[in-house]
């Protein structure tokens, strides 16, 4: 794997997940044929660019892990995915290979740079298949212009992928997608903390300098349940 640590930023991602009670759970296994990682929102995953770091290519498996937020409702606070067995004992900024020394300057105390959600989704996949990824939303686009691929495609899998379980909703909350019927590349999807919104992602390492695990942190304490906002304004109409 690269031990290449240009522009690290430090986080101490272990003791936030320490603190929360999580239910781990596997999703799925991501096949990574070039180890040049993206983690995008799905539908926007042409304007994402793949990490500066690599791992060696090969499957890895990737996991969730949900927070309880009442007895009938959970949500995905962290998504990883996990490349050796040892823990990580110190955990960086994953940045892009498109950033520079000037915008890493710019952030302010706090500050992240990360990945847009637009769709409520999110998901982890290698570089080759973003491009097949692509082409197959796209050539489903220009053969049906009132498609839409979640709809069309993805809904049903999403529920009959985890629909079932008892962490997710009935619509499904995580999704093994393949995106050709004559390769093992897929695109690990699942539903991003409360939804649209600019997630982190920050690599695990060893005291090697080697990539342990990358995790997606969805803030899902940093932000207010959208659906306390909708049970504030039942309150003040009635």
């Amino acid at each position: 794997m690269s031990n290449t640590e240009d522009f690290e930023l430090p986080y101490d991602l272990a003791e936030q997940m320490a603190e929360q009670e999580l239910v781990e759970i596997h999703i799925g296994d991501v096949n990574l044929p070039t180890g040049k990682i993206i983690a995008s929102d799905p539908f926007f995953t042409a304007e994402q660019q793949p990490f500066a770091r690599t791992v060696e290519p090969d499957k890895y498996p990737v996991y969730i892990y949900m927070a309880e937020i009442d007895k009938l409702h959970n949500r995905i606070a962290y998504a990883k995915i996990k490349f050796r067995p040892e823990t990580s004992t110190r955990w960086i900024l994953a940045l892009t290979d498109d950033m520079t020394q000037e915008e890493l300057d710019d952030l302010g105390e706090d500050e992240f740079y990360g990945f847009p959600v637009e769709s409520g989704l999110a998901g982890f996949l290698d570089a080759e298949t973003a491009e097949q990824f692509i082409a197959r939303t796209e050539k489903l686009q220009e053969t049906s212009p009132d498609s839409n691929y979640y709809d069309d495609v993805l809904a049903a899998e999403f529920m009959e992928y985890s629909g079932k379980n008892n962490f997710s909703r009935e619509l499904g909350d995580w999704n093994d997608h393949r995106v050709s019927e004559d390769s093992d590349n897929n695109v690990v999807m699942f539903s991003a903390g409360w939804g649209d919104g600019y997630y982190p992602a920050y690599w695990g390492l060893n005291e090697a300098g080697d990539a342990v695990e990358l995790v997606i942190d969805f803030l899902l304490d940093e932000f207010e349940n959208p659906d306390d906002n909708d049970e504030e304004n039942d309150d003040s109409e009635e």
